[in-house]
């Protein structure tokens, strides 16, 4: 791949990453001078795009003939096409993750970050007070949200539509971007070992065939990590007294209010074995986690790296029916309902989204990166057991 381009939320780093990654990789960057070019394809003056630049599209704009927001996406279109043929560049924002979604040797990076944290990122960085931080992300936020929607629809808000998207508030800056590096240049350097008082600790949340069984087995092998899956953990639950032929029916299955807090209830006790057995494992260390909420329950663990799986539908499809001998149709079907059921499980266990990428460190899209998928994942836990192993206690 020899194309990056950088969907981000305000405040969260991205030009920052794109200015790094350009000069570890030597690429040209193109930011506002983009639309530039874009307005050199269309004959426009620069002030008419600049006007639209990100912003919701205004209703006399819309039913203008040869609208002026049709003929900016149709420029940048054709800019970041002709960028991308020329290859060895790095495209911020725009929609040039989108507009270039079906384009070989792109690499679709996308930066988010809790919205309180931008907020002090950018008090920090422009001496703002923090009611007009978090005032300018909330409107940046609203703005580019519409923006996008309008042109692109719902897709740009899916994980599967980027190889990876990293949570910066966990992932410093500089980690990201000697994770893309490494994975461009198929260079994984080892990093210095971390002691092993880091306790070494990777959840794994992911959907139904964005990996299956092999992920987990080949990344705890590259680690040299404890894979603890369905298996374990279920012994473990019986251990503490949860009953293997009641456990099977409510194993990662949603609970209400009253079955989540009634006391002695089955749902009750699944919940406190699991946040117990999580614990337990976490401080032996040297362990991979796979489901059951590991993010969650060690959501404050300090060297806890959480990452989620994810892949494209297609992709998630046809895995599915290689590995469980099935059709199309019920293979769809098992899919919509297995990633129900877990969504489910979150918000009723948590209170949380289970797809929501600021749960992780990083989203990794396995139907996208193929087997790099593994080693962009083991590096980037790598250099976060490392950082974290650098923490005072």
């Amino acid at each position: 791949m020899n194309v990056v381009t950088i969907t981000r939320d305000f405040g969260a780093g991205g030009y920052e990453v794109a200015e790094r990654l350009a000069q570890a990789l030597g690429w040209e960057l193109l930011d506002r001078e983009l639309l530039h070019r874009a307005a050199a394809v269309e004959h426009l003056p620069d002030a008419e795009l600049e006007r639209l630049d990100e912003k919701a599209i205004s209703l006399a704009d819309r039913f203008r003939l040869h609208s002026p927001h049709q003929r900016y996406l149709h420029g940048l279109r054709e800019a970041a096409l002709q960028a991308a043929a020329r290859g060895n560049v790095v495209l911020v924002g725009r929609g040039t993750g989108h507009l270039l979604t079906d384009v070989p040797n792109v690499l679709h990076l996308r930066l988010v970050a809790p919205k309180e944290w931008r907020a002090g990122r950018m008090m920090a960085k422009e001496g703002w007070t923090r009611e007009h931080a978090l005032a300018r992300c909330t409107e940046e936020d609203r703005i580019r949200e519409r923006f996008t929607r309008y042109f692109f629809g719902e897709a740009p808000f899916q994980a599967a539509s980027y190889h990876l998207t990293f949570n910066t508030e966990r992932v410093p800056l500089d980690d990201v971007v000697s994770s893309v590096v490494a994975l461009l240049r198929n260079n994984w350097p080892a990093p210095a070992t971390a002691p092993p008082s880091a306790r070494r600790v990777l959840t794994l949340a992911r959907e139904l065939g964005a990996g299956e069984n092999s992920f987990p087995i080949v990344l705890g092998e590259r680690l040299n990590l404890q894979v603890c899956d369905r298996d374990v953990l279920e012994q473990e639950a019986i251990r503490l007294g949860v009953p293997a032929s009641e456990l099977e029916k409510i194993d990662e299955q949603p609970a209400g209010i009253f079955q989540r807090f009634r006391p002695g209830s089955l749902y009750q006790r699944y919940f406190e074995a699991l946040g117990q057995i999580m614990n337990e494992l976490a401080a032996r260390g040297d362990v991979l986690l796979v489901g059951r909420g590991g993010s969650r329950f060690l959501r404050d663990h300090p060297h806890a790296f959480h990452v989620r799986l994810v892949a494209p539908l297609s992709v998630r499809v046809r895995r599915v029916m290689e590995h469980r001998w099935m059709r199309e149709g019920p293979a769809r079907k098992l899919i919509a309902e297995s990633d129900e059921q877990r969504s489910r499980f979150y918000e009723s266990y948590f209170g949380a989204s289970w797809a929501d990428p600021l749960e992780y460190h990083v989203t990794v899209n396995s139907g996208l990166l193929g087997p790099s998928a593994v080693d962009l994942t083991a590096f980037a836990a790598g250099q976060h057991w490392i950082r974290s192993s650098e923490r005072p206690a």
